[in-house]
């Protein structure tokens, strides 16, 4: 950047003046990895110290000066008396500002710019800031005021210097800066919107920098960092999903699990279980102990930042290999065996087609009819018929009387219609609504096991469209697997789904038009105590909120479709017009999105402790607080929202807002 564009810049910013410091380290000491929360200017007052700001390393003395901007880290390594001044501030373009400014800002912003010179004539620049310091310790808003109206003279001083010695500012690697924040950071709620904020640009400037310098979002990296972790955290100790979970920025087991199966291709628990047996062998990465960026001008980065993390390949996937070749040659042909052993050797056992490409071509209307099997014990008659799912037509029994559930959530929507499964997840099982209704149902753990299904002879298998590929390929081997669209729909909606597939449709739509009458009874009455005010449903964990809309449970569905109650402006848009279920929102803006009524828990994030958020002066000072308007929901159960379920969370919503 030229000197005299980052002149200009400085002439068109509106200056705020936020901290001024006055430090010492003794010798010796450290002040270690200070990343700067605006952007600042450091002055040696006397001493030596060993400075590095980000990867830069600076050897300062006396009346040495050194800028650097937000995000930046700072550490210091005093080796005699280091006494410094650091002044942070903040600078905006003042309005109206002209495109032209606009895009050179963000495209070169010289106050994220790092430098660092020895002025010939210091002590200019040392005695304002010493009247600066002096003044911003005095309690008059008018000492504050001549602070900042120093800290102008100040910078006018110093740009005059910088232009008679030629210096250069250098514009930092944003990215690398981004990177390492994400790699430190990675299991606390981050967004586009905080990462923006955190570095003084735009959230369409950095995806295109991610894009252009890695072929991927932040987002997308900060996911893959997030499994790098999950997967040694998942090796190395017996941690549960849940508090693996929480360890590496996931709302609950669930959604890790979701991202995992995208990303290795095997459910977490799955993979676990088989590289403890043997079959799968992790490629350990080379200890390094470099840096894990690179100079910028090399436009080469290795990101590997943690000595212990396992190495991604090319497509972004987790690397595995079998221990040999005739090993997994020997497994699969043992498998193919024993599932044609099942089939020759059960003689009343009925053939049903699977869903295979075959199927994919017949009609996707759902249909009657009846297939006869020659057998050499005599013919067996099994009644099937086509359903069609979210992947295509499949042929599926009539009467489908050994089911293994694997959607996690929905099993209650079998319940309800009186159909009980032979096996589902552990994920099913723990529901308090479902309390009394799960006897007899075999856990098959958190994630299918392939081998245990497979003893249960089942003649029908439920999923949801995010199993990955190669898994309902082992599974459709078994038996015939539906795979739901996962969140498509009401409630009433996904019961019907399930009513067809058991040929309870008449009992579906029973509780669906039961369900429509107390919804009707109660609305009006709640309308008119709600009114037009807001209601949210938040999650607080030890250092943000989780938000929830209308598809993810936590009563949702009843307060946002079923009442027609009215959410916060910011949870509108980002979850109920838009299609995520639940997003993390910044602490500090929970005024703006609270809602003048609170549905609320911790749901079992950082082990169950809340009151980080609970027992701070921001969440004790709002409305809803004030006005106990508060109702806790049960942390078990919540996040279902099969019908079961629903009754349950309508019953708690109608106490809360009607008192009976």
């Amino acid at each position: 950047m030229k000197l005299y564009d980052h002149i200009a810049l400085w002439n068109h910013a509106s200056l705020k003046v936020l901290d001024i410091r006055h430090g010492l380290l003794e010798t010796g000491m450290e002040m270690q990895s200070y990343r700067l929360p605006a952007s600042a200017f450091l002055y040696v007052q006397r001493g030596n110290a060993s400075v590095r700001m980000d990867d830069v390393l600076h050897t300062m003395s006396r009346n040495h000066v050194l800028h650097g901007g937000r995000g930046a880290r700072l550490n210091i390594l005093a080796e005699e008396a280091f006494e410094y001044y650091l002044v942070l501030y903040k600078a905006v373009l003042m309005l109206p500002a002209s495109k032209k400014l606009m895009l050179q800002l963000e495209r070169d912003n010289p106050f994220l710019h790092q430098y660092s010179f020895v002025p010939l004539y210091p002590l200019p620049l040392r005695g304002k800031l010493e009247e600066m310091m002096a003044n911003w310790m005095g309690q008059d808003p008018l000492n504050s005021f001549h602070a900042r109206s120093l800290f102008y003279q100040f910078v006018h001083e110093l740009l005059s210097q910088i232009n008679t010695q030629g210096i250069h500012p250098v514009h930092p690697d944003l990215l690398a800066q981004v990177v390492r924040y994400l790699q430190d950071h990675y299991m606390e709620p981050i967004t586009l919107d905080i990462l923006a904020e955190e570095f003084d640009c735009s959230v369409s400037y950095l995806s295109k920098l991610f894009k252009q310098r890695m072929n991927e979002s932040p987002i997308r990296f900060l996911t893959r960092t997030r499994m790098e972790r999950a997967v040694n955290v998942l090796l190395q100790t017996d941690l549960s999903l849940q508090e693996i979970a929480e360890r590496v920025g996931y709302p609950d087991a669930h959604t890790l699990s979701r991202s995992f199966k995208k990303i290795y291709g095997l459910p977490p628990m799955q993979f676990r279980t088989r590289v403890q047996a043997g079959s799968l062998v992790p490629e350990l990465p080379v200890s390094n102990t470099k840096s894990a960026l690179v100079a910028v001008e090399s436009r080469c980065y290795s990101f590997n930042g943690y000595e212990n993390d396992y190495h991604l390949d090319k497509r972004g996937g987790y690397p595995l290999h079998k221990v040999t070749k005739s090993t997994s040659m020997a497994t699969a042909a043992l498998l193919l065996c024993f599932i044609l052993f099942i089939s020759a050797c059960s003689s009343t056992s009925n053939t049903v087609n699977n869903n295979t490409a075959a199927n994919r071509a017949q009609s996707t209307e759902t249909s009657q009819e009846t297939t006869k099997e020659n057998s050499s014990t005599g013919n067996a008659v099994a009644a099937t018929k086509t359903y069609t799912d979210a992947k295509g037509t499949v042929t599926i029994p009539t009467d489908p009387k050994r089911i293994v559930d694997l959607t996690g959530s929905a099993i209650g929507n079998l319940l309800v219609l009186g159909v009980k499964p032979v096996a589902a997840t552990q994920d099913s099982l723990v529901n308090p609504y479902h309390e009394g209704k799960l006897d007899g149902i075999i856990n098959i753990g958190e994630e299918p096991n392939i081998e245990a299904i497979l003893a249960l002879e089942p003649d029908l298998i439920i999923a949801f469209d995010y199993i990955e590929e190669a898994q309902y390929e082992q599974l459709a081997q078994v038996a015939p697997v539906i795979r739901l669209k996962y969140g498509a729909g009401t409630p009433s909606e996904l019961l019907m789904e399930f009513g067809k597939i058991t040929g309870k449709e008449d009992l579906a739509q029973e509780w669906a038009e039961k369900w429509k009458t107390k919804i009707a009874e109660v609305k009006p009455k709640i309308t008119e105590v709600v009114g037009d005010k807001t209601v949210s449903i938040l999650q607080p964990f030890a250092k943000g909120i989780y938000a929830w809309g209308n598809k993810g449970g936590r009563g949702g569905e009843i307060l946002y479709d079923d009442l027609g109650l009215k959410a916060p402006e910011t949870i509108q848009k980002a979850l109920i017009d838009g299609p995520e279920f639940g997003t993390d929102l910044s602490l500090e803006l929970l005024p703006q999105y609270a809602g003048d009524y609170i549905f609320t828990s911790n749901w079992g994030w950082d082990d169950g402790n809340a009151n980080v958020v609970y027992d701070s002066k921001l969440w004790k000072s709002l409305p809803a607080v004030k006005n106990n308007q508060v109702y806790f929901i049960s942390e078990k159960g919540s996040y279902y929202n099969d019908p079961i379920s629903l009754e349950a969370q309508l019953d708690l919503i109608v106490k809360s807002f009607l008192g009976k």
